[in-house]
This record gives structure tokens, C-alpha cells and sequence, in this order.
């Protein structure tokens, strides 16, 4: 195992055990090649990268939470991971595997 799965791994027991102890799971873009590792991660709806065509799924860790979520709100996760991921690009810094969308 790399160093940098490693640490994927523990980014993503970090934030299991933290949504573990809240009611409201935060939304979280995973890279879509990471998602077959990640079988509790509930995804709600798929974005890809304007610029490179990288694939991310958007949802949260853990059961389903039985409802939808509201349709403003699902309009505005996407919007802010292509604003995260063209932001990578113009920084020059490869995407994370995970990235928090309600930061």
C-alpha cells in the first residue's frame, strides 16, 4: 500500500469517525477511482472537471439518510467542487481523492 492511499485511508476513518458523532452528514466529493474503496460513501450525484474530465461522485459517509436533499442545495455542491477543482488547476496542484464540500 503507497503512502498515499495510507493516508487517504486515514482521512477517510477521520471522517467516518467525526460524521459518526453528528446527526447531519457533510457533503464530500470523492475522486470517482477511490469510490470502489469507500463502500459506505452514499452517492447523490456524479461532477466532472471541466478542465481534466476527472470524475467525482458527491455525497456522504454512512446510511442513507432517508430524505433527499433539498434541490437548492444539490445545485450548489456541484458548483462548489468545479470551483474547487478549477482552482487546483490554476494553482497547478493535483485534485485531493477527497475533498469536504462544506467547508
Amino acid at each position: 500500500m503507497s503512502s498515499n492511499q495510507r493516508l487517504l485511508l486515514l482521512e477517510v476513518a477521520v471522517l467516518a469517525d467525526h460524521h459518526n458523532s453528528s446527526c447531519l452528514l457533510s457533503p464530500i466529493a470523492i475522486y470517482d477511482k477511490e469510490l470502489l474503496k469507500n463502500s459506505s460513501f452514499q452517492i447523490e450525484i456524479f461532477e466532472l472537471c471541466t478542465v481534466c474530465g476527472a470524475r467525482f461522485g458527491i455525497g456522504h459517509f454512512g446510511e442513507s439518510k432517508g430524505d433527499a436533499r433539498v434541490a437548492e442545495e444539490m445545485e450548489e455542491l456541484p458548483r462548489k467542487l468545479i470551483e474547487i477543482l478549477a482552482k487546483d488547476h490554476r494553482q497547478e496542484r493535483q485534485h485531493k481523492y477527497m475533498i469536504e464540500l462544506d467547508e
